[in-house]
């Protein structure tokens, strides 16, 4: 309260509505009310083995009504030929009847038939016909009981479905442990970079390094990720090189596995890695760092002693929102993972825009942000910072 009031006297009553107004329909309209619809469809399941039933007795149904109406057709057909024998016209006028039905009427044997083997197939087609309506009506009251089997329904399924089926439980748990590998070589390979930047390179080089991180951001991330595929795939460059150089006696399949991706993730969410760390050091004293020279610390123990301390809030906002990220990612692993790489966000992608079973790819999401929120408070009790640090 005393955060709002001054906030309040600082820009008044008008602006300070207009900014919480603002805020809460963000909030509500883009995170409140979007989660809660979801779980609401992740928790609505329709049993899919009644569905599929419901299917294929519609498709008998229609394939019954088919050949209930070309029956009925053969039938006025038939009980045309036979006015025509039994009015003397004979032949002639079956030949010109067929063959206005069928070109190859006249070659037909059905021709030549007399009028008693014609109503005898009419016989068969009517008692066919009445066979076909015993049948669509017992398929019709079945339908009625497999409607309401195929009803949806509030429960856990699409929850269980995950826990059932081990492929998708298998790559949810790949997914979850390489995002944890990415946010882990990303932090590797910024914290240097991050230190370098805010305390030991000269202003000029640490503004063009800035630079040389900030441009490639520039080019849409597709396009980035596409150029990590012309270097890692088996023809690529990288292979190429290795194999001009000697290095290597066939192309190493980076694709194969799950390296391509994560190097193409630890390359497109590097600055978000690298931000957050490099503005926590950035205000750390740099007598401090100076104090742990002169007492003849090596400088392991600077970093583990008086950087990294200072610069936990920082290394958790960027280790947050690389897995986030990463956990998150579509295009990357769909461009750069091969066959035996794919991510857990291709399956929810499948089951919202292919299986069109909202219900099961709501519940694959909630399953995947209430993972994502797991670590967030893991990370925050890890490095022991709350949400004010974090906002700092």
């Amino acid at each position: 309260m005393e955060a709002a009031r001054d906030f309040l006297r600082r820009y008044g009553g008008l602006m300070t509505a207009y900014i919480f107004a603002g805020c809460g329909i963000w909030m509500i309209g883009m995170i409140v009310l979007p989660q809660l619809l979801m779980v609401e469809k992740s928790l609505i399941y329709a049993d899919k083995a009644a569905s599929a039933q419901v299917a294929m007795t519609r498709g008998e149904t229609d394939r019954l009504f088919v050949e209930m109406g070309r029956a009925e057709s053969r039938i006025r057909e038939l009980d045309r030929q036979i006015e025509s024998i039994e009015s003397g016209e004979g032949g002639e006028q079956q030949q010109s009847t067929g063959s206005i039905l069928n070109p190859f009427a006249s070659q037909s044997p059905q021709s030549a038939l007399s009028a008693e083997e014609l109503e005898a197939e009419m016989a068969a087609l009517t008692a066919r016909i009445e066979t076909i309506k015993q049948e669509i009506a017992e398929n019709d009251a079945a339908l009625k009981d497999l409607m309401v089997e195929a009803q949806p329904k509030y429960g856990f399924a699409n929850y269980a479905e995950l826990i059932a089926n081990d492929l998708n439980r298998a790559i949810f748990f790949k997914t979850i442990w390489s995002s944890v590998m990415v946010t882990f070589v990303a932090l590797v390979v910024c914290y240097p970079i991050a230190f370098y930047l805010a305390k030991a390179a000269p202003s000029e080089q640490a503004a063009l390094l800035m630079l040389a991180l900030v441009v490639p951001y520039w080019v849409n991330e597709i396009l980035r990720t596409f150029a990590w595929l012309m270097i890692l795939s088996d023809g690529g460059i990288l292979n190429s090189a290795l194999l001009w150089l000697g290095a290597i006696s066939e192309p190493i399949r980076y694709r194969a596995g799950n390296a391509a991706v994560v190097i193409g993730m630890v390359y497109a969410y590097i600055l978000f890695m690298v931000f957050p760390i490099y503005n926590t050091i950035d205000t750390l004293d740099r007598n401090q760092l100076e104090a742990a020279r002169d007492l003849g610390a090596p400088w392991w123990r600077i970093h583990w002693r008086v950087v990294i301390p200072h610069a936990k809030p920082g290394i958790a906002v960027g280790c947050i929102m690389t897995f986030m990220l990463a956990a998150g990612s579509y295009a990357v692993p769909l461009i750069l993972g091969g066959t035996q790489s794919k991510w857990f966000t291709e399956i929810i992608y499948d089951n919202f825009y292919e299986a069109n079973d909202w219900g099961l790819g709501s519940a694959y999401a909630f399953v995947l942000l209430a993972t994502c929120i797991v670590f967030i408070l893991a990370m925050m009790k890890l490095f022991r910072v709350g949400l004010q640090d974090i906002a700092k």
